[in-house]
This record gives C-alpha cells, structure tokens and sequence, in this order.
C-alpha cells in the first residue's frame, strides 16, 4: 500500500501575507489533515499536529498552518510551518505579530537544520535539546555485519510464521481491542505512562488518522504495532507509538522496524525518522549554561525521570545519522521557559 504523505524544505521567500487568523476549533484537525496530505514543506514530527492538544494559526490560502501550544505567556510553536514552502516567511511573521499582540513569548520547538533559513531571518537564537535519528533508505540493507544481530531476528520470526503488516488509516478502529491490551501491557511498564504534545499518545481519534504497522502470527494474531508519520513529498516517514504486548517474542522490536524499513524503501521514501533522542548531545552553552548542564546531568544520571540512554541505544543499533535539535526563538524571549514548558506540555497531555 502506498501513501501520499510529507517533507521540509528550508528555504522560504519572503512573501507578503495578510494577516492570518487563528483557529482553536475541533474541525480544524481536518483541514490540518488535509495541508499534510499536500504539503511540499513539512517533516514526519508534523503529524503530532493532530493530537488535538495544539492550537493552530492557517494562512490566509488555508494551505500552511503552525500548530502550537499556550502556557501562560509562552506559545510553543512544535517544528516549523507545515504545507506550502512559498508561505513559511510570513507565517512565522504572523506567529511573531500574533503573540506580541498577546504580549506573549514565542519560540519554535523541535526544529532541525531544515529551519536554518528561518533562523537567519529572522536573528533567532537557537539551543539544542537533542538529536533526531535518520536512516538513509536509500542505502539501507540487511546485509553485514553491522546488520547481523537485526537480520537474525527477522529470519527467525518469518521462520516462526510472523508477518508484518502495513495498513493505511483507519485500521486502528479495526483492531481496537488487541491494540488497546497492547497498549495496556505496554504502558505498565513505561515511567510517566502517556505523553503529549510533539509525542503521540494512544488516543483512538489521533492514531486512527496514521498507518499502522502490525506484526501478526500466522493466525492473524497481533502481537505489536507502530504507528507511522508520513510525509507527502516521500522525502522521510517517521515511526510514532511502538508498542509491544506481554506475549510478544524476544526480538519482535527489531524484527517490526527492519520490515517497516524494508516496506517504506520499496515505497520510494528516503529516510526514516526514529524520532528524537531527548538531551543526547547537549553540552553546556554560555547562552544557557543552566538549562545545557542540567540537560547534560538529566541525559547523564536521570534515567529513573526518563530512559535517555535506553533510547539513544535503542536507535543506535539501526546504525543511523544523527541529526541535531533545537529550540529557536526572538532574543527575548526566554529558553528556560520555553523548555519548562515544553517538558510540561509533554509529560502532562491534556
């Protein structure tokens, strides 16, 4: 199955756009659904717009939108304006206006090197708060060394009568009740249990909206599944909830996301995101020294608040670039409520 889906690009003209309005409505998931479904300036992390927890500001064309969260007088932009590349230098403008009219303070949460363009226009400073991890499908293969451990748990499974299936939206309404047990199991496990904001949650109404890749025994069984963030333009896809049961077989991670590679190739994408590995990388900064070391000591000895190496490890053994990520902002604005903000948005989902 194919999908027509989504990728950033990071130069944006400078435009002249009235001023757009902003939207806080349910109907307006549709619309950003629909701006994904088309755009030609967007990233796999765009798709957590869907959420139902952000607030969006469209362009007057009705074809860009950024998706942010408020937080007293902090608004949160997550990544950088999704749909069309032409309406990017005026979005973020209107961002701009928009929340000095609030008298509030914004910053841009979660963006890449693809926002650099930006960044020099409009003189913000930037800090990073991790890496992201990309695999380039274009050279992915099974085989070597460095694959062996990944290639040995892919031939047992298919040998033991596992498959992996890929379905477009709409198949989690069809398998809701074996994926919410998963889940279940899953969470048990997990400190601080679900997340929100630039992380999914197992929430019917988002996750229905993303393809689903299951692994399944011979009789159709699910024994694990994850959600996929598409982009339209193919250039990356991104993996979101990865979610595995009590009955699920050593090696089943790693057997789901070598098949999901393989799949998304033969698709014609050239990169798979497996997301952000939160504080990985930080290094105290003069422009932030506290909020660098405590990143650094969090990533270091904070394993009981969050797994920050466990994950790191877990994308590592894909082999993958690393990409950094950073917070971006106006110099006044100020990075440590920013990035409080952004941790309470994520750890406690509305």
């Amino acid at each position: 199955m194919t999908f027509e889906v989504a990728s950033l690009t990071s130069k944006s003209p400078r435009n002249v756009m009235p001023m757009p309005k902003l939207f806080m409505h349910e109907g307006d998931l549709a619309l950003a659904d629909t701006i994904l479904a088309e755009a030609n300036m967007c990233d796999p992390q765009a798709n957590a717009a869907l959420l139902g927890d952000k607030r969006f500001l469209f362009s007057p064309s009705g074809k860009s939108f950024i998706s942010y969260a408020v937080r007293g007088k902090v608004w949160l932009a997550l990544g950088a304006p999704i749909g069309q590349s032409c309406e990017a230098h005026a979005l973020v403008q209107a961002f701009l206006d928009a929340a000095k009219r609030a008298s509030a303070r914004p910053s841009f949460y979660g963006v890449g090197p693809q926002f650099d363009g930006l960044v020099k226009d409009f003189q913000f400073s930037r800090l990073k708060t991790g890496e992201r991890a990309i695999l380039n499908l274009k050279t992915f293969t099974l085989e070597g060394k460095i694959r062996q451990v990944i290639r040995t748990h892919r031939n047992r499974h298919i040998k033991q009568g596992y498959s992996v299936i890929v379905e477009g939206p709409g198949a989690v309404r069809a398998n809701l009740g074996r994926l919410t047990e998963i889940s279940d199991q899953w969470l048990k496990y997990q400190s601080g249990g679900e997340k929100g904001f630039g992380l999914g949650r197992f929430d019917v109404h988002y996750i229905d909206r993303l393809p689903l890749a299951t692994v399944r025994q011979a009789d159709g069984k699910i024994m694990a599944f994850a959600t996929l963030w598409p982009t339209a333009d193919k250039s990356r896809i991104g993996v979101d909830l990865m979610r595995y049961g009590d009955d699920g077989p050593n090696g089943v991670m790693d057997f789901l996301f070598a098949e999901i590679f393989l799949w998304a190739k033969a698709q014609g994408y050239r990169g798979f995101d497996l997301n952000t590995s939160p504080a990985a990388g930080v290094e105290p900064s003069l422009q932030a020294p506290l909020l660098t070391s405590m990143a650094k000591l969090a990533y270091e000895y904070g394993e009981s608040i969050y797994n920050f190496k466990g994950v790191r490890r877990f994308k590592s053994k894909f082999h993958p670039d690393w990409e950094d990520v950073y917070l971006a902002a106006p110099r006044s604005s100020s990075a440590f409520s920013a990035l409080m903000s952004a941790a309470v948005l994520i750890n406690r989902p509305k």
